[in-house]
């Protein structure tokens, strides 16, 4: 099982041995509920609420995918600073534990924090849960050759990754409330990295419709737009293709990586 915790919505996928996806399920909650530190609250309801939650899994993997995070060279980190890394860009951080991944490729650390009370909230469900971050899952799910940006949307934010001539450049979340914010900070990406917009395939996964005003607004800027497909390495339940596939495409992607 792979469950995705933000400060707007909880996903989860369950796949069985054979590769095929068994369940599927995403919860979005009001912004008002407190974010990610309350996150556990909705988690508790999610569980008591699926019966398939209640079953012990071979391995469950949580990705943490909230903002708070921290790309550092391996050779500019120290253990004793991770900390005080993450609070000099993001604030206190008492009531979290700070976690790293490493990243192979990039010879990168992504620092990151846990709250306290989702990490005692997913150990007591869960049988041996293992965690990491979407930020370090990200370089892996899309490797591409030339210049993308990947996004992945929620109701009010999403998650950019610039690989710019097949380089990681950044990635980052940002907040939006209208279809021009999210216009303007995918340009100011492209614009503070040097990628010329025109040579850029963009690539949207999450709550993104071609129908909306958001998608219009994006086409203006980018001419190469595309729609992220589920991966052909799983069979999935009939019900998902009432769906579009990029709705949840971004989860079998992580499914790959874990």
């Amino acid at each position: 099982m792979l469950i995705e915790i933000n400060h707007q919505c909880i996903s989860y996928i369950v796949i069985d041995n054979g590769n095929e996806c068994v369940a599927i399920s995403s919860r979005q909650f009001a912004k008002d509920m407190g974010g990610i530190d309350k996150a556990g609250n909705v988690l508790k309801q999610l569980v008591s609420d699926d019966n398939i939650l209640q079953e012990d899994f071979k391995n469950t993997t949580i990705i943490y995918s909230h903002p708070q995070s921290v790309m550092v060279p391996s050779d500019l980190l120290q253990d004793d600073q991770k900390k005080d890394m993450l609070e000099l860009v993001h604030g206190d951080m008492s009531d979290s534990f700070i976690r790293s991944d490493f990243l192979f490729r990039q010879y990168t650390h992504n620092i990151y924090p846990v709250p306290k009370q989702i990490d005692a909230i997913a150990t007591y469900l869960f049988s041996s849960p293992v965690s990491t971050h979407l930020y370090s899952l990200l370089p892996d799910m899309f490797q591409d050759s030339g210049n993308h940006l990947h996004c992945i949307f929620s109701t009010s934010s999403f998650t950019a990754m610039l690989v710019k001539e097949s380089k990681l450049q950044a990635i980052q979340s940002f907040s939006f409330k209208t279809p021009e914010d999210v216009a303007y900070h995918m340009l100011q990406l492209c614009e503070a990295f040097g990628a010329e917009v025109n040579d850029i395939t963009l690539h949207l996964n999450g709550m993104i419709d071609q129908t909306s005003s958001l998608y219009t607004e994006l086409y203006k800027y980018f001419v190469q737009v595309e729609f992220t497909t589920l991966s052909p390495a799983f069979t999935y339940p009939e019900g998902i293709h009432d769906f579009p596939q990029h709705y949840f495409s971004h989860l079998f992607a992580a499914a790959l990586c874990v």
